[in-house]
């Protein structure tokens, strides 16, 4: 069996964060009032967010963590691109950006985990190298269904598929894969009585049954103290039991 390595070696103190955002900002606002509660509650081991990195200055993200008093990095990738004239998906122009991302970040903080909060940016093979293992993403559905395709929400697919329900999956962000490998999936939640014109109604409800519970939990209490590991395989463990495809439930 291949060596299980810890994401995150507890040690008695805080895990460094890095959240990077694009949009709203509200699941770095889950995690931050989680990361205070359990801050006034006297825990050792918890995610610590030392800063916000964005791609998108305006952002509404980025107001959220001023507020919060959360140092703000910024570099605004299309402005980036348009100055050197190539296309937002040039893969070399992606290293350089990546590069500039990293130095920036590095000389604020060393993150023990990068945490991607709807940042609408595709990391580069540099960035998942640099923080190989430590950066996780949030999936609004079911990354272990097989009828998921680029494009469409998750849970239009899922009414589509004809489910009565769907979770959402914090996991690993891994170089050229869509989905890494699942570390935590929500508890069931009820697509009863919705249709596809419900998007709106249906996304709040995903976000606060199961965004906002499952991020603070996956980064706070699992993987800050010290609880999730990976083999060579991509095989996620918690606690040392390895778990299924979908992660712990």
């Amino acid at each position: 069996m291949s060596e299980i390595k810890p994401i995150y070696k507890s040690d008695n103190k805080p895990m460094s964060v890095a959240v990077f955002v694009s949009g709203s900002g509200t699941n770095l606002v889950a995690l931050y009032e989680e990361q205070r509660k359990l801050e006034r509650s006297g825990e050792k081991n918890y995610g610590r967010v030392d800063l916000v990195f964005t791609n998108d200055p305006n952002c509404k993200g980025v107001e959220r963590a001023r507020e919060f008093g959360i140092p703000v990095l910024s570099l605004a990738s299309k402005s980036y691109f348009d100055i050197l004239q190539k296309s937002l998906d040039d893969e070399l122009t992606r290293d350089y950006y990546d590069g500039a991302v990293i130095t920036l970040i590095e000389e604020i903080s060393k993150p023990d985990l990068v945490v991607l909060a709807g940042y609408r940016r595709r990391l580069s093979g540099l960035f998942i190298s640099m923080y190989e293992n430590r950066i996780v993403n949030l999936y609004p559905g079911d990354i272990t269904k097989p009828y998921l395709v680029r494009g469409v929400e998750a849970s239009i697919q899922a009414l589509r598929a004809g489910e009565k329900t769907i979770k959402c999956t914090v996991y690993i962000q891994k170089e050229e894969e869509r989905f890494g490998p699942a570390i935590v999936q929500s508890q069931p939640i009820s697509l009863e009585g919705f249709e596809e014109e419900d998007i709106e109604k249906i996304q709040e409800k995903i976000r606060k049954e199961g965004e906002w519970q499952i991020f603070p939990f996956a980064v706070h209490h699992l993987i800050a103290k010290g609880r999730v590991g990976i083999d060579g395989e991509n095989n996620i463990y918690v606690d040392g039991v390895r778990m299924p495809k979908g992660g712990y439930q």
